[in-house]
């Protein structure tokens, strides 16, 4: 006889008992605080999902520990003696439905100052097991829908999964047509084995249905015919689950409905047509947004945005935005430790105004056109200001609830300028002035781009499952309108998986190729803006903001390298820097502090991470370990993987209502580099003239050394910044998951 029976009846009798005490018991007088909430013996299920099958709660702080500390943002948790009681009572029956059916829960509390410290011990038991799975019905559906169902042999008897496998072959059986389909669910537990069960599904499935007449309530001022293009069904179409919920994902994409509803009249027997109605609820058409913001790379950003969700009707779509950046930063910049230390043009307000036009259905409800014109000036510390203006036109198709392929063009005049011209020279195979002369001035580039993108990741703060995969691709030539014609490949994967309680392993590998194909003058190589950067937060974290990669030295030659009047440094003649063959390896080793380090970019980049995170105290803050490693190349035939640069490092998370507070500090394990150092020809000024050149030498007292622009390469030294373990150590701070 089997046991089935009795095991429901367990059951009801457990959930009857948590029904009637749902009610809390009136207080008796003052109740004690639930400082903290403790498991003992949980090995087989997240702590998160225990909490959340009791109603005993800890006090919590849900702003920051030092605000919490005096009372500010505290969520204070009493101590409720019955409801304690049930908790165990539903600690038992969580188990129970899970397959742990001799699992037992005992409570007890401990007084501590200031209120109670709650704990559970969990005696889980042994698991009953199922030993087959079977499912009935017409082959020809068995064969279709059968397999891969959320219950499988050699699982536990989780009541919960097993039910979730029946509304997965009901779902199935809809998507196939069968809207009236049925699945009957039985299990059995024999009495002579009581830790085996069986599991069958009976398919019960009539005729197939087709869509019937479409019915559009709630639409004023969006009209009906909006609603009816965005569905992607027709009446007379074969029933199908997933149009059904592509359709409500279409409605909700556009933006202008709070809510959308697509119901269906599955019951008119023996009708096999089924009736659809479409209920929206319009929102608000116009929308004004304005914010500020500081992060260390921008100082003070401001930014605003006007958007008109129907704009000439058909919900189409324009937005106005702006943004601005680089605000204060003269006065911020002086802060140490925290914002990034630029100076020059790179501290100047930079921003970019932008114009976008969205026009859903595009003769499919997945297909949107989007057109935009923008103006643009941007800051990258130490590397370049880039300023561009242009626009685009781009189409994209939505492949299913999770993944979109796009194609674009976007032609923009272009100018790139850098302080000391170094961001134009790469590798020197081209740094002449005539070269530097053709980069500095403003050019076209109009790639045709195209990206796909899907996205499978269960959350967006902080996965612990699921995937994420994009891939963007760039082609420029004369035919498109580009003065540089060049191809640009670049791609991202990140992976999450859980690998035990509140622990996820996290992985991302970011791989990106460029190559110019032809430019204006021969041999300037990749175009400035169209190289790869390396490092960062969120990149290769033992290194500083695109520190990472082909890097040049300069110095100032007229204060630091012309031999010395009084001795202190006995280096290089005006002569000698002109021609290039002033050496200066012992400089650079006796005084590195008279170095900047510029990054100059690269062709071809790699980056990879891998990140254990992991809880550290509570809900509220978790913790990191990772390695990071990568680089970048001048040029893809200079690619070597002894070059890789491996960084680990630790971090910790403060998880804020706006996204992941994060602290990383990675560790910089490069050796000497080998690094080419620059600086600018010189001139020598006697008391009345001009300002000559020499090439030959000169008395010291003859003349005053002054810088010209244009710039000499000296050879290379070696370049070892890192002479402490402290020295090697980076920190980070940002908003959000390193990826």
């Amino acid at each position: 006889m089997a046991r089935r029976r009795w095991g429901w009846l367990r059951a009801a009798a457990m959930a009857v008992l948590l029904m009637g005490s749902a009610a809390p018991a009136a207080a008796q007088g003052q109740r004690d605080a639930v400082l903290a909430l403790d498991f003992v013996g949980v090995e087989r299920f997240p702590l998160a999902q225990l909490r959340a099958a009791i109603v005993t709660t800890a006090t919590r702080c849900l702003t920051v520990q030092p605000l919490c500390f005096l009372g500010v943002g505290v969520q204070e948790a009493t101590l409720d003696p019955v409801q304690l009681q049930m908790d165990r009572a539903r600690l038992e029956l969580f188990y129970y439905q899970r397959g742990y059916r001799e699992s037992t829960v005992s409570m007890d509390t401990l007084r501590v100052p200031d209120g109670m410290r709650v704990r559970f011990t969990v005696q889980e038991g042994r698991p009953v097991r199922l030993t087959a799975l079977e499912v009935q019905g017409p082959d020809s559906l068995v064969a279709r829908i059968g397999a891969d169902l959320p219950l499988q042999p050699g699982d536990p008897l989780n009541l919960v999964a097993h039910e979730a496998a029946r509304d997965t072959l009901v779902a199935r059986l809809a998507e196939l047509g069968y809207a009236r389909a049925e699945v009957l669910a039985n299990y059995a537990i024999p009495v002579d084995a009581p830790l085996t069960a069986t599991v069958r599904y009976e398919l019960v499935a009539d005729e197939r249905m087709r869509f019937g007449a479409i019915r559009v309530e709630g639409a004023e001022r969006v009209a009906a015919s909006v609603v009816r293009r965005m569905l992607t069904f027709s009446a007379g179409d074969l029933y199908r689950r997933s149009a059904v919920l592509r359709s409500q994902r279409n409605l909700f994409g556009l933006d202008v409905f709070q809510h959308a509803e697509i119901l269906t009249d599955r019951g008119a027997w023996p009708d096999t047509v089924v009736g659809v109605t479409v209920r929206v609820n319009e929102g608000n058409l116009y929308r004004v947004r304005a914010g500020l913001g500081v992060n260390t790379s921008e100082y003070v950003t401001g930014e605003g945005r006007w958007t008109a969700r129907n704009f000439l009707g058909g919900a189409r779509r324009l937005e106005v935005s702006g943004r601005m950046t680089n605000l204060l930063a003269t006065p911020l910049g002086f802060v140490p430790g925290i914002f990034e230390e630029t100076e020059g043009i790179y501290r100047k307000p930079a921003g970019s105004l932008s114009l976008d036009f969205a026009q859903p259905w595009f003769f499919d409800p997945a297909n949107t056109l989007g057109v935009g014109v923008f103006l643009e000036r941007r800051s990258i510390p130490d590397v370049f200001v880039r300023q561009a203006r242009g626009g685009y036109v781009t189409f994209t198709r939505a492949l299913g609830s999770d993944a979109s392929v796009a194609l674009g063009y976007r032609p923009e005049l272009t100018q790139i300028d850098s302080e000391g011209d170094l961001i134009y020279c790469l590798g020197f195979t081209a740094c002449g002035e005539e070269e530097i002369a053709i980069l500095r001035a403003a050019h076209w580039l109009a790639p045709f781009t195209l990206s796909f993108a899907r996205d499978r990741a269960n959350s967006i703060f902080a996965p612990t499952r699921g995937y994420v995969l994009r891939a963007d691709g760039e082609w420029a030539a004369a035919a498109t309108g580009s003065e540089f014609a060049y191809a640009r490949l670049s791609a991202e994967l990140a992976m999450y998986r859980g690998v035990g309680r509140g622990v996820v392993l996290a992985g991302r590998v970011r791989p990106g190729w460029s190559h110019a194909i032809e430019d204006p003058a021969a041999g300037l190589g990749v175009h400035p803006q169209k190289r790869f950067f390396g490092g960062g937060a969120n990149s290769v974290r033992g290194f500083a903001q695109y520190r990472m990669g082909p890097k040049l030295l300069t110095v100032n030659a007229a204060r630091d390298l012309v031999e010395s009047i009084e001795g202190v440094w006995v280096g290089c003649t005006p002569a000698s820097i002109n021609s290039g063959t002033c050496d200066p390896a012992p400089l650079v080793a006796a005084r590195p502090d008279l170095f900047d380090l510029r990054p100059v970019g690269g062709a071809v980049a790699l980056e990879a991470n891998a990140e254990l995170r992991f809880p550290l105290y509570g809900e509220k803050v978790g913790g990191a370990a990772f390695v990071d490693f990568g680089n970048v190349w001048q040029e893809e035939e200079g690619v070597r993987l002894d070059d890789v640069v491996w960084t680990p490092g630790a971090g910790v998370r403060y998880f804020s209502p706006i996204g992941p507070v994060r602290v990383d500090v990675g560790y910089n394990s490069q050796g000497v580099e080998h690094l080419q150092v620059v600086t600018t020809a010189v001139c020598v000024r006697a008391a009345v003239g001009e300002c000559v050149a020499p090439d030959g030498a000169l008395p010291q007292p003859d003349g005053v050394v002054e810088n010209r622009r244009a710039l000499r390469p000296l050879g290379s030294a070696a370049w070892a910044p890192f002479d402490r373990f402290w020295d090697r150590l980076q920190i980070h701070f940002s908003i959000g998951q390193a990826f």
